[in-house]
């Protein structure tokens, strides 16, 4: 169970807006182009121009996707594969006053580049951790929302990985996944993606089930899914 340092979900965005910076440029071979399977993210200022372009808005689009998700003031979210805090910083906003939204990512450029963000910014509620890429190291009940975005198609051993986040669930609390869809005609290998159906299967096998489903997203599914009653009493020893 492990999200490789190399490949964290802001592989999967580099992918996607490597090929629509390319589209917008009329060079259509590098849209279909085989990509580079690793990458470096020390160039915390190079990768940040390419998570932070104003064109990713037109297709992510971040506002509509905080809204779906109904944050209350007061609600704490756990960002898993932050990166710049494209999303943890609007998660701040939402969860304001009371909540807290956390960054959490793998490469302390990463997590620098968000401490610095929650400072210009003024958001004293908008925090960055940097965490082992095995383990988000979320203590028990402490999240109301852990989200991905683009990242867990980077996870290997997920099943475990999504059983290990129960715990710190508050009652009531939810996991919402963001990845890109099959038919995309842009976005990582067809190999790397996860198909709505088999990302819905291992989250039942992680004990959890699919409450919500948004499609205004152009390249990407958008699931929202909740513990399974009594699934992780199930797991335990002696059960």
């Amino acid at each position: 169970m492990k999200i490789s340092r190399t490949l964290s979900g802001r592989a999967g965005i580099v992918l996607l807006l490597a090929a629509m910076i390319a589209a917008s440029a009329g060079t259509a071979r590098a849209q279909t182009a085989p990509m580079p399977a690793h990458h470096g993210f020390q160039d915390t200022k190079r990768w940040a121009k390419i998570f932070e372009s104003p064109e990713r808005a037109k297709w992510q689009k971040p506002d509509e996707v905080v809204k779906a998700l109904a944050l209350k003031p007061g609600d704490d979210v756990a960002d898993i594969g932050a990166g710049t805090g494209y999303f943890t910083r609007r998660f701040a906003r939402a969860v304001a006053p009371g909540g807290i939204a956390t960054g959490l990512d793998v490469e302390p450029g990463m997590v620098e580049y968000m401490k610095h963000d929650a400072e210009k910014l003024r958001l004293k509620n908008y925090r960055a951790r940097l965490v082992k890429p095995d383990d988000p190291e979320l203590k028990p009940d402490s999240v109301n929302l852990v989200f991905f975005c683009d990242v867990l198609h980077h996870v290997s051993g997920r099943v475990a990985y999504l059983k290990r986040l129960q715990p710190a669930l508050k009652p009531g609390g939810r996991i919402a996944m963001v990845d890109f869809k099959s038919s995309s005609p842009i976005g990582p290998p067809a190999r790397m993606r996860i198909p709505p159906a088999e990302a819905i299967k291992e989250f039942r096998q992680a004990g959890y089930r699919p409450v919500r489903e948004f499609h205004f997203l152009p390249y990407q599914y958008f699931i929202e899914f909740a513990p399974i009653p009594g699934a992780a009493e199930a797991r335990r020893p002696g059960r």
